[in-house]
């Protein structure tokens, strides 16, 4: 891909994604200019590029003046400081913002509606290239946009097209997912201990579980209900299992628990 790229927050996000650009090869770190208001950030981003490739920029307006795409990856209460600096940016460049409950409204508002734009939300498994990305665009935005952003998300995991209304329940699930995946890994390894199982054991035992189980879904192509199948036999251990959690109001508290993640989205949306 040649284009020049600008990241505005080179925190954990950031570089995470550069770093996915640089070992695959899709940018050139020359073509890669970073900016960030702590000097650690600084430090990270340019310790990505051991030849000194990378470029750094003093400030967001001037990372943004002669770039192709700006990609936004500060806090979301660090926006309304930030976005009228990067005006500054020509009106080719093309906007990605992961700010989360940062509209695409808001985006156009501050930095025009006749610029391409994306809402994306990511999750933190793409800092280990396992990620879920999520994409909302405005009407300014084509197919070679699209284009340029799975390039760049895709990298790090799977990117999916959504609108924006949409991408409340992707926050509820994908981005807040991971905290809800690791909350059950933990309780699953904790009641095995309780049966007699080491605590060094549990925990890598039921992280590989989960990990194993997705993959099987994904590569094999079958339904959960039919992996389910698969594993229970009558009157065996899984069955006995399935007892407790299908009699134990699981659906509604996931559902609830969806639904909460999804309603704050919106909330947060709104401020």
């Amino acid at each position: 891909m040649q284009c020049k790229l600008s990241v505005i927050g080179t925190g954990k996000m950031g570089t995470a994604i550069i770093k996915g650009l640089l070992d695959q090869r899709i940018l050139s770190a020359g073509d890669i200019t970073g900016t960030d208001a702590s000097d650690q950030a600084r430090q990270a981003f340019l310790a990505l590029d051991p030849h000194g490739a990378l470029q750094w920029a003093a400030t967001p307006a001037a990372a943004v003046r002669n770039t192709d795409v700006a990609l936004l990856a500060v806090k979301p209460q660090n926006m309304t400081e930030l976005l009228p600096q990067l005006r500054a940016a020509s009106d080719r460049t093309l906007f990605i913002s992961i700010a989360a409950g940062i509209t695409l409204a808001r985006l156009e508002a501050a930095l025009g509606a006749d610029r391409p734009i994306f809402r994306v939300m990511p999750n933190t498994p793409l800092m280990v290239g396992e990620g879920v990305t999520a994409c909302a665009a405005n009407g300014r935005v084509t197919a070679g946009h699209h284009e340029i952003l799975q390039a760049i998300f895709g990298v790090t995991g799977r990117v999916f097209t959504v609108s924006e209304p949409q991408l409340d329940a992707v926050t509820a699930l994908s981005g807040s997912g991971p905290a809800f995946f690791a909350l059950i890994a933990d309780r699953f390894a904790q009641a095995a201990v309780a049966e007699g199982l080491p605590a060094a054991l549990a925990l890598p035992m039921a992280l590989q579980t989960m990990r194993g189980t997705a993959a099987l879904l994904t590569v094999s192509g079958m339904t959960p209900e039919q992996l389910i199948t698969q594993v229970s036999s009558k009157g065996g251990t899984t069955v006995a299992g399935l007892a407790v959690l299908r009699n134990g109001a699981l659906a509604d508290l996931l559902a609830a628990t969806i639904s909460a993640a999804a309603n704050r989205s919106r909330e947060l949306s709104k401020v």
